[in-house]
């Protein structure tokens, strides 16, 4: 088994679409959809060592992404939140709803 670590948007089937720093994994390394990927830039292998994502998101990371957006940018807040769409963009990974609402519950104290 090996992972990839898409470093790109990839629509995969009609309702699924794969957000930069999904990690993967591929049953055969030399699988031939995932080499393309990576020939075009769009992923990475993952090496033994390298941060899962979980890691990689930590709630300093987070929060720090929070504070880069503007409040008054529709596309950065709705509802009193932070977007996810604009943290993944800025992290350059997928935040879930409950990784986004632990760190602004962390901010608001």
């Amino acid at each position: 088994m090996a992972k990839l670590r898409l470093l790109a948007t990839v629509k995969v089937a009609r309702e699924t679409t794969l957000r930069p720093g999904a990690v993967i994994e591929v049953k055969d390394p030399e699988d031939e959809q995932a080499a393309s990927l990576v020939a075009r830039g769009f992923a990475r292998w993952v090496k033994a060592g390298d941060a899962t994502e979980e890691e990689a998101l930590s709630l300093d990371r987070i929060i720090a992404a929070i504070g880069k957006l503007d409040p008054a940018n529709a596309k950065h807040f709705k509802g009193g939140k932070p977007e996810l769409k604009a943290l993944g963009e800025l992290l350059g990974a997928e935040v879930t709803a409950g990784q986004r609402d632990q760190a602004w519950a962390a901010l608001q104290g």
